[in-house]
């Protein structure tokens, strides 16, 4: 256990080392990065048996303390009853508390996309020659820039479809799977989507009929696993106007079958080199290409 400093002290004497500070006295204001702390019944048991195991992290503003790190832990004491928590407190910057609270809420992987994609706005308009790009943004939260990239991407394309369409999707770091089966999407799945969005197949589209697109993609992709939510995408892009389901049902038979093997070697190879020239898969080649054909010969 944490050895405080006793009450009497300053906070300026302690800065640094674990003090007990009243609960009455901490407040969640703008740094931290956690929106709602969420369902904390089962955390205020524990802290009403136990007590408060981890300190809050704060800093000092005008005689009460702020949380940068520790919302839930701040909520269930409350619910339990204590009039004192064990904090670290530390002076800080805007930008350095939103750095810690972000830090520490990854690391506990404690935060939803949205919530990181909020903060990571906020550090670049504190200070956008520190933190205007991916690279440095990683670089401050000690993650790698495919990690930043991907969170952006995520929230981008699905607060834009939202904006478009009142569409009733999200992106969550792992939802389960009633939540998939409503439209909530992982981060990979929503950095699929984001992809979908860019290409110029997609872009073409008129605004409404993009929006409305992107939607069906979304709620379509949303429950699948990651290779066929990949695949689905990438059919999707050769040819947008097409049904989403329709293009599911595809994929669903195509992946039952290894068109190499099913295929005359020279139509195989073929299938191969489009694929690899237009960047996607022999089944996305094949079934845009079977699709074209009946359509030409009048069955569908």
């Amino acid at each position: 256990m944490p050895k405080f400093a006793t009450p009497q002290q300053s906070w300026k004497e302690q800065v640094g080392t674990v003090m007990p500070v009243e609960v009455s006295k901490l407040f969640v204001g703008k740094v931290n990065v956690r929106k709602s702390p969420g369902d904390v019944g089962d955390l205020a048991d524990s802290v009403k048996e136990k007590g408060v195991l981890e300190p809050v992290i704060v800093r000092p503003i005008g005689g009460r303390f702020e949380l940068v790190v520790g919302s839930r832990r701040f909520e269930a004491a409350k619910i339990a009853g204590l009039k004192r928590v064990p904090a670290v407190v530390r002076a800080m910057t805007d930008e350095e508390a939103i750095i810690v609270s972000l830090a520490e809420n990854i690391q506990r992987r404690d935060i939803e996309p949205e919530e990181e994609y909020d903060a990571i706005a906020a550090l670049r308009r504190l200070n956008p020659r520190a933190y205007g790009s991916p690279e440095q943004i990683a670089k401050a939260l000690g993650k790698s820039k495919r990690y930043v990239e991907d969170r952006i991407a995520a929230v981008e394309v699905i607060r834009n479809i939202r904006k478009e369409s009142r569409a009733d999707i999200s992106v969550k770091q792992a939802p389960h799977a009633d939540e998939r089966r409503e439209g909530v999407l992982p981060v990979r799945h929503a950095t699929f989507l984001h992809k979908a969005e860019e290409a110029p197949t997609v872009q073409e589209l008129p605004r409404r009929l993009r929006a409305s697109k992107l939607e069906e993609l979304a709620k379509t992709i949303a429950p699948l696993p990651k290779p066929e939510a990949e695949a689905v995408v990438s059919h999707f892009v050769m040819a947008p106007q097409r049904p989403v389901e329709e293009i599911k049902k595809e994929i669903s038979y195509l992946h039952a079958v290894k068109l190499d093997i099913l295929l005359d070697p020279r139509v195989a190879d073929g299938l191969r080199r489009a694929a690899e020239e237009r960047n996607t898969t022999m089944e996305a080649v094949a079934s845009l290409a079977i699709h074209s054909w009946l359509r030409q010969q009048g069955y569908s």
